[in-house]
This record gives C-alpha cells, sequence and structure tokens, in this order.
C-alpha cells in the first residue's frame, strides 16, 4: 500500500511537471514562431509595397525597427512573380535569389495558388499574394535561417527538458519518501492501533460470548436476552477479525507464499461450504478448463469466500450466482455475478471502500459491515492483480477480478 502511495505521489508530480513544463516550451516557441511570422510578414508588405525591392536602410520605429538594418538589403533573399488576371505568368524578378529557378519558381506559384490564401508558408519561403490594377503580385520570401533557428531551438530545449526531466524523477523519486512520511506514519499507526484495540477487545467479547453461553445453559429465564447478547457479541468478534485481517493483507506482498494449484478445485470447495446457507439460491459453476493458478493458495481461498459471501448475501430468493473463470494471457479472469434487486442504486465506484454498504435503507437488514470487500480488494492488490464491479443487463452486478 505504501509503495502504491509512493508511486502515485511521483506519477502524480511528474505529471503536473510535464504539464506545466509542456505549456510553457510549446507557448514559447508558438510566440517565437508567431514573432518570426510577423517579421517576416512585415518585410514582405515593406518590399511589395516599394516595387518589388527592399529599400534602403533608414532608421525606423515600426514594426520593422528590429529587422531591417544597413545588411538587409544585401542579405535578404527574395523573389517576385507578377501574375495577369487570369493567373499567367507575366514577369518573374529572380535577381535576389539564386537557390531557385525558373520552373521552379513555376511550381511554387501553382502550389501557392493551391492554398486559397494571401499568405502562408510553402516549404521554408513565406509569400505574400496581392492583388494589382493589371493581375497579382505573389512575393516569396527565403525564411531558411528563422525556421532553422526555430527548429534548433526545439530540438535543444527538448533535449535539455528530458535531460531535466531525468533529473526530477530522480529527485522525486529519492525525497517522495520524505513528503510521504507523515502520511505514511499516520497509516502505520492506524493500523497499529487497529490491531491493539482489536486484539485488547478479543478477550472481553470472548469473556461475553462464554458467560452468555453459560447463562443460557443455567437461566430459564430471559433466554431472549441472553440470545440477542451472544448475537451482538458474535457480531462484534466478526467485525474485530474482519479488521485484523484488513491490515494483516494490506502490505503482505513480500510475505505471500506463492504455489500452483487449481482455482477450480478452491472454487469448487467453497461452493461445498456456501450450499448448506444457499437455500433457494441456484449458484452455477460449471468451467470448461481446470485453471492452475500461480498465487497465494490461502489469500485466493478468502477471496473467494468473500464474494461467494456478498453474492449470496445480496442476491433475492430464487435469485442465481454464475462464476466463470479462465486464462487471460499470463493471469487468471474470475467473475462472480448474481442477481440484485435493484443494482442501479448501487455505487460501483466506492462499493471497494470501508464500510460502504450500498443502499442503506436495504442494508440494514443484511449481515456484515462492508469490509468484506475491501479486503477483496486487498488480498488483490497484494497479488499485483485488478479488480472491479460493473452492471450488467438483467439486474445482475458483476466482480471482475484479474490476477
Amino acid at each position: 500500500m505504501i509503495k502504491d502511495l509512493q508511486k502515485k505521489f511521483i506519477l502524480v508530480a511528474m505529471l503536473a511537471i510535464i504539464i506545466v513544463t509542456g505549456s510553457l516550451f510549446g507557448l514559447i516557441i508558438a510566440e517565437n514562431y508567431s514573432n518570426t511570422t510577423r517579421q517576416m510578414d512585415a518585410l514582405l508588405d515593406l518590399i511589395t509595397n516599394n516595387n518589388g525591392v527592399v529599400p534602403e536602410y533608414r532608421p525606423r520605429d515600426d514594426a520593422l525597427a528590429d529587422v531591417v538594418t544597413k545588411e538587409t538589403q544585401f542579405s535578404t533573399r527574395y523573389f517576385i512573380i507578377r501574375t495577369n488576371d487570369a493567373g499567367e505568368i507575366v514577369e518573374t524578378d529572380m535577381r535576389s535569389i539564386a537557390a531557385i529557378g525558373q520552373e521552379e519558381a513555376s511550381h511554387m506559384l501553382k502550389e501557392v495558388f493551391n492554398q486559397h490564401k494571401d499568405r502562408g508558408y510553402y516549404q521554408n519561403y513565406r509569400y505574400k499574394i496581392e492583388k494589382k490594377d493589371n493581375g497579382k503580385w505573389i512575393a516569396f520570401l527565403d525564411c531558411t535561417l528563422q525556421l532553422n533557428a526555430i527548429k534548433s531551438l526545439i530540438n535543444q530545449s527538448l533535449i535539455i527538458i528530458f535531460v531535466g526531466m531525468i533529473v526530477i524523477f530522480i529527485l522525486v523519486s529519492i525525497y517522495s519518501k520524505r513528503a510521504l512520511a507523515p502520511v505514511i506514519e499516520n497509516i502505520e499507526k492506524q493500523k497499529q492501533f487497529i490491531k491493539n484495540a482489536g486484539h485488547e477487545l478479543k478477550t472481553p467479547v470472548a469473556v461475553i460470548m462464554a458467560n452468555a453461553d453459560v447463562m443460557e445453559m443455567t437461566s430459564t429465564e430471559n433466554l431472549e436476552w441472553i440470545r440477542s447478547i451472544k448475537k451482538q457479541a458474535s457480531r462484534l468478534d466478526v467485525l474485530i477479525k474482519s479488521l485484523l485481517s484488513l491490515c494483516s493483507i494490506q502490505g503482505k506482498e513480500n510475505k505471500m507464499n506463492y504455489t500452483s494449484f487449481s482455482i477450480k478445485q478452491v472454487i469448487e470447495e467453497e461452493i461445498v461450504e456456501f450450499k448448506a446457507i444457499a437455500k433457494d439460491k441456484e449458484i452455477e459453476y460449471n468451467p470448461k478448463v481446470d485453471i492452475k493458478m500461480y498465487a497465494d493458495i490461502n489469500s485466493i481461498k478468502q477471496l473467494v469466500k468473500i464474494l461467494l459471501d456478498n453474492s449470496l448475501k445480496y442476491t433475492p430468493e430464487n435469485g442465481e450466482i454464475k462464476i466463470i473463470t479462465e486464462k487471460q494471457g499470463k493471469n487468471v479472469k474470475m467473475q462472480f455475478m448474481n442477481d440484485c434487486e435493484d443494482p442501479y442504486k448501487v455505487n460501483t465506484t466506492k462499493m471497494f471502500d470501508r464500510f460502504y454498504r450500498g443502499d442503506l435503507s436495504r442494508s440494514k437488514a443484511k449481515e456484515g459491515y462492508g469490509i468484506g470487500l475491501s479486503i477483496a480488494q486487498s488480498i488483490v492488490e497484494a497479488h499485483k492483480g485488478k479488480i472491479y464491479a460493473r452492471i450488467l443487463k438483467g439486474k445482475m452486478i458483476c466482480f471482475t477480478i484479474i490476477i
């Protein structure tokens, strides 16, 4: 349980760090890309508004103040294509570009027209389509250096983030025990208190039951009260044993005695024991194959007993209980299904909480304290397995265990 708590703490901490870091990284890259695009668009506007050439340098106080320098006129790589209203090329100005030829420029123009946008990117070029009186001007600006800078920023940032995450994971793993120390201490104190209280209560309960037995045998009066005392003492004894069992199972992962055994035999033996109290309820279990299970046999017997007891307790008269076992990869899958008067009033997400009894108005008449399924869950978790409940059609509830 403590190891699972530590794993969840590490998982939540790492997930929070990844979300925050990823969000900041995404915002930085998006802002960088957006800023580059704005600067390239401003430079394209400057070119198209100046008859297709970069003007001579002059001090500026607009969006191009940080972009246009004394070298911009000589370092900017671009080309202009002029077309008529029909989209046919009239003139191509390739004076300020060396990487693109006439044929490639024509191909780029067709691809840009297919995008049906006035501005955009085509490969490493930012383009702008501007309508003129006698047709259109399409300006292509080489943004290779700027886009490569963004790509380099992304690659370097990802490497730094990856290394940082590894370091953070190691640090979180090391210090998680310290962070959870108060919680772990409280859990251990609670478990120890339950153990101590349980053992202390066992003796007076046993004395009460023994005295009640003597009074029942020697007295002819107040038998109804004596039997009530015995019944309540017996219930208290069951509760104490259940709490002690729950405490002993939790944290028992390393103490399990794993052996190979027949799950079919275990279930059939438990069914025989419950036949006497099943009364008019039918238990159906017809496995096709005898499946071998590798687990702690005593724990599995207790698990089957709890689930059978729970099924019998909440199955109405003339109801049916079905048990299915099958192989699922390397694991064994068990399903305990039983009829239920109104399963939709049961919260399947809380069924394994301690002392949960479902619809309290209907549970008062049922024996038990809502601890059994918590014990079952602890047994399954101790085996690194899964257990969950779901409602089936036809007013049935199904408990699925995979170990």
